[in-house]
């Protein structure tokens, strides 16, 4: 903050402070939501932690303990207002994301594109509902982008960088690893990313800066790293979900969790969810059932992963054709809160109104849309820093590869809040400069058609999650 304008300072503070504003009436309006899905799952595991003082885990997933962590010691602090202590608290951590974004986009570009970033972040409703719900987004994001920026500053400064950095990069995500362990091999890259910058001075520079950055890492999660060893036999450094993942995401039926409900028993709006066929029909005679008959966690999830990746190898045709489905599912304008809205969650509160719940739709549906496009633009057009291409590029590679496993709108919220500070950047820079609006064209014509392919792909059932809520809900 030193190194800030005083004019940037008071902007940074003044747009922060407005977004966990409009975050905390957001909370206030919605009510106290019904659990859903996972929801469920990390309030039970909270409340059998404060009562019998135990971890225990979940039976499809070795969750990292922090987010049952953090509800538990809630419910320990504030009884019966728990949950809604937990809910304020993350409206409050969320000011940590917004700073971070701004601060990012500042590096990445300038003070104009950081404001405008800022901006952005304040109305992007898609993030800002997960602060009134029990899914870890709002904390993830909160440790994770601070490590990034920590990660930007030491690229950029190239020799002159400090250790301090380094190191407070690396316990930020040992933090968000907690939280959610989807960065996990993703820290390999960044390690890789350190080397290479420290290679600038010399090699030996290069090997101490990602092995200080690895073994604090390491250091970090070491204790629950030999919990799990003592409780499976296998050491797992913060959690296991990949043979799950595997399990869903390379079988013969294709699974997208955020559409689900909208088939389930329990819900019933639809028999069956309407789909183009070619990509989401699968062989679904050749479906593989998880290795249940192995007691060991870890041993089943890698049984999983073993029975997936076979899978995979003798159906290559489904395989490709269900990765261009998902990789329409992390396009999607579906969100968490589009598909509240449609399931009539949101039901009894003002923001079921319906000239309230209209205008919520609608922008909620086109702040994916704009952003995602921004992005891809801004990534080639505008954004000239070597170093924040590499993190931001290497970042979105990682993310899109675990999103090919996994359909669900909640995969991509890693990226969001770069993809903001990339829009950010295409928009300052191209008011600015001809020589980029230049640049932006071509970007622009062929990401505009991938994702105009991507969200025909996904039309159908788009169609029915915003008629739902447009009209009110189930």
């Amino acid at each position: 903050m030193e190194s800030q304008s005083r004019p940037f300072r008071r902007t940074l503070v003044l747009w922060t402070a407005l977004g966990v504003a409009l975050r905390a009436g957001l909370l206030l309006l919605s009510g106290d939501l019904d659990l859903q899905s996972d929801e469920g799952n990390y309030v039970y595991l909270a409340l059998l932690w404060n009562h019998f003082g135990v971890f225990f885990d979940a039976y499809r997933y070795l969750w990292p303990p922090g987010y049952v962590a953090f509800l538990a010691e809630c419910l320990g602090a504030f009884g019966a207002a728990g949950l809604m202590a937990a809910r304020w608290i993350q409206v409050l951590a969320s000011a940590a994301i917004g700073a971070s974004v701004m601060l990012l986009a500042r590096r990445a570009f300038d003070e104009r594109a950081a404001r405008l970033a800022g901006m952005l972040w304040c109305v992007y409703l898609p993030l800002a509902a997960f602060t009134h719900t029990f899914w870890n987004e709002t904390l993830f994001l909160a440790t994770f982008l601070p490590a990034l920026l920590q990660l930007l500053i030491v690229l950029q400064d190239g020799a002159r960088a400090r250790d301090r950095n380094v190191v407070l990069a690396a316990l930020f995500l040992a933090l968000a690893l907690y939280l959610k362990e989807l960065p996990l091999y993703y820290a390999a890259v960044l390690a890789a990313l350190l080397f290479a910058s420290g290679r600038r001075v010399s090699n030996v520079e290069g090997i101490r800066r990602a092995t200080l950055f690895a073994l604090t890492l390491a250091a970090a999660h070491l204790p629950w790293g030999l919990r799990n060893l003592e409780v499976y036999g296998r050491f797992v450094p913060v959690g296991s979900s990949l043979g799950e993942n595997v399990y869903v995401g390379l079988n013969g039926e294709y699974r997208n969790y955020d559409l689900r409900p909208f088939a389930s028993r329990r819900v019933g709006l639809v028999e069956a969810l309407p789909a183009r066929a070619w990509f989401a029909d699968g062989p679904l005679a050749d479906r593989w059932e998880r290795a249940e008959e192995v007691l060991n966690a870890p041993d089943r999830f890698a049984e999983n992963t073993r029975r997936g990746l076979a899978f995979a190898a003798e159906h290559p045709g489904w395989i490709a054709r269900s990765r261009v489905k998902k990789l329409a599912d992390f396009a999607t304008p579906i969100s968490f809160f589009v598909r509240h809205v449609a399931l009539g969650h949101y039901a009894g509160t003002p923001l079921a109104r319906p000239g309230l719940r209209h205008v919520l739709v609608l922008w909620a549906g086109l702040c994916p849309l704009l952003v995602l496009l921004g992005a891809g633009v801004g990534f080639f057009a505008a954004l000239e820093d070597r170093a924040a291409r590499w993190l931001f590029g290497s970042l979105f590679l990682y993310v899109l590869a675990a999103t090919l496993l996994v359909a669900i709108s909640r995969f991509r919220v890693p990226v969001i809040p770069l993809a903001i500070v990339l829009s950010a950047g295409l928009a300052t820079r191209a008011l600015d400069s001809a020589q980029v609006r230049r640049r932006a064209l071509l970007p622009l014509v062929a990401f505009g058609a991938l994702l105009g392919f991507l969200w025909w792909v996904d039309a159908p059932e788009t169609w029915l999650v915003f008629r739902l809520a447009l009209g009110g809900g189930a």
